[in-house]
């Protein structure tokens, strides 16, 4: 049985996150290999870290993944520019 409260709140904390990333930055440029790298980065530790002990869904951390996702989807929709 998957639990959606942290999964839930870890995606709203995403948005949020993601949101206050700011684009067209000259001193950081982000291009599409390093977004790549950071989501393979993110599942690799999601899956070091798991769940926890009274969750028996996944072997992942869920929380962790949808953070990550909702960091990634609210940079895309709604990241300032500068």
């Amino acid at each position: 049985m998957i639990i959606l409260g942290p999964i839930i709140f870890a995606l709203i904390l995403g948005l949020v996150i993601g949101s206050q990333i700011k684009l067209n930055v000259s001193d950081a440029k982000f291009t599409l290999g390093s977004f790549v790298l950071i989501l393979i980065a993110g599942i690799i530790m999601s899956w070091q870290l798991g769940n926890y002990p009274f969750y028996t869904d996944l072997p992942i951390s869920t929380a962790f993944l949808s953070a990550l996702i909702g960091i990634f989807v609210g940079k895309l929709l709604f990241a300032r520019s500068k």
